[in-house]
């Protein structure tokens, strides 16, 4: 019979469930790739990177800072009197001998009606105002919390300005006030002598040449007292100082070799630092216990200094120009020094180098062309050739006009040079350093051996070898 599907019977396909296997060997080959990926990186951003320099055409300066002293004619003139004091002139003032420059008062009374009437009878200027504010402005623009004891020399220089101002109008005041109260107990006092007045003291007035020594720069910051803040004086106190001559000087410790430099000069450049005031005074040499010593004299622009005691002078030798390379970019490389006519052509292209002679084992003689660059050649025509490619010893034959003459390598040298890269690979320059600082040299150009301008250097060359292909990594 034949078979019956029953109703409701469904028709199944054979479906074969395969379980899944992980593969862990592709896992850990993708774990090793990413922290190989990983170490990569780090070692990138660790690793020092080569950077490329552009060379240009600069000055540098050679010159030498130091800080040396002043020294003027400064007379220290006294009361001759005590009392109450007021002064008539402001600090920098030139006086003449029949100018009134202060007056003491023993009583104290009249000092104090002088006071009153000259604070309540005076009144600024738009001009006087606009100097006050642009003193105030240029002081709160470059104050510092660490200039804290600043602000004493500030209030001092403010109240010379406005005493500048007030001068004549408060001197005038004090004769009318002295005409009409005939007080015997004011006396009025006037310069001995002309020059320039300075309430301004630091123990250094009598400083001459000859007591110059080495104690003076130990101690080398001003020290200023400033004799017009006091109210009361008594008979023989100093009251102000007086600088009877326009010409000044500044004496400055120096070295053997700034002594070397500065001895057969009569005058040399310096710049003042205080406002890069740049000046050519006449100079003498002089030294006292085995101490090197220059005295700088000027004959203009004391005012200017008139509250300074010590100055920092840059001495400026001289301005040497050419190509301006960084220090760090020089390095030395060692030569064998060998005459001219030992330079020969040879190989395929036709290059420099030189007929190495060699022996077998059996003693034969052969010459061999060895292929070498020439770094450089002097005046007398000495060649020098990379140490590296040969070995002390090695014999090598002049060319057929020189009838086959040979010589050892013996004679070797040091050239100052930098990697030049402008090819991309290091190739040596030799570099004739003119002047150096810290941070740069300046450099002669010379088109056959050494730099031009705008070449590409090296800037860390213990980073790569020569004639190894560069990565900028960047170019300054």
């Amino acid at each position: 019979m034949g078979g019956y599907i029953l109703a409701g019977s469904r028709k199944h396909d054979n479906v074969i469930k395969m379980k899944k296997h992980q593969n862990p060997f592709a896992g850990i080959v993708l774990i090793l790739f990413a922290i190989y990926i990983l170490v990569l990186f780090v070692q990138s951003l660790q690793s020092d990177n080569i950077s490329i320099y552009e060379v240009t055409q600069n000055k540098l300066a050679n010159d030498d800072t130091v800080k040396g002293i002043i020294l003027r004619d400064e007379k220290l003139v006294r009361a001759n009197t005590s009392g109450y004091i007021n002064y008539y002139v402001a600090e920098g003032a030139y006086v003449g001998v029949n100018t009134t420059v202060y007056s003491t008062d023993s009583s104290g009374f009249f000092n104090e009606e002088l006071d009153n009437v000259g604070a309540d009878s005076y009144s600024l200027s738009e001009s006087d105002t606009k100097i006050i504010r642009s003193a105030i402005s240029e002081y709160r623009a470059g104050f510092k919390l660490s200039d804290y004891n600043e602000i004493e020399h500030f209030r001092y220089n403010l109240e010379n300005s406005l005493l500048k101002m007030t001068t004549a109008g408060l001197l005038k005041k004090a004769n009318k006030l002295l005409k009409n109260n005939n007080q015997a107990s004011l006396n009025m006092v006037k310069a001995g002598k002309s020059g320039i007045v300075s309430f301004c003291v630091d123990g250094l007035e009598n400083t001459t040449i000859d007591t110059i020594n080495e104690k003076i720069f130990k101690n080398n910051n001003d020290n200023w007292k400033q004799l017009r803040q006091r109210k009361k004086v008594s008979k023989g106190d100093v009251v102000y100082k007086l600088i009877t001559n326009n010409n000044w000087s500044v004496v400055i410790p120096i070295t053997k070799k700034q002594y070397d430099k500065l001895y057969k000069k009569d005058n040399v450049t310096v710049v003042i630092q205080k406002d890069n005031n740049q000046m050519t005074p006449e100079i003498t040499t002089f030294t006292e216990n085995s101490r090197y010593y220059a005295k700088l004299s000027f004959t203009k622009d004391m005012l200017n200094y008139i509250d300074d005691r010590y100055l920092d002078i840059k001495l400026e030798f001289e301005q040497v120009a050419g190509l301006k390379v960084p220090v760090s970019s020089i390095i030395k490389k060692k030569f064998f020094v060998v005459p001219g006519e030992y330079i020969v052509n040879g190989g395929e292209d036709g290059s420099t180098g030189v007929m190495l002679k060699t022996y077998d084992k059996n003693g034969n003689e052969s010459l061999t062309f060895q292929k070498t660059k020439v770094y450089y050649r002097d005046e007398k025509k000495q060649c020098y050739i990379d140490a590296s490619s040969f070995t002390v010893g090695d014999i090598i034959t002049a060319n057929e006009e020189s009838d086959g003459k040979t010589i050892n390598l013996s004679r070797t040298a040091w050239l100052n040079g930098v990697y030049c890269c402008n090819d991309g690979y290091c190739n040596f320059k030799r570099v004739d350093i003119k002047y150096s600082n810290s941070e740069y040299a300046i450099v002669t150009e010379d088109e056959l051996y050494g730099l031009q301008i705008y070449d590409h250097i090296i800037l860390n060359p213990d980073l790569i070898n020569e004639n190894e292909i560069t990565i900028i990594a960047a170019v300054y």
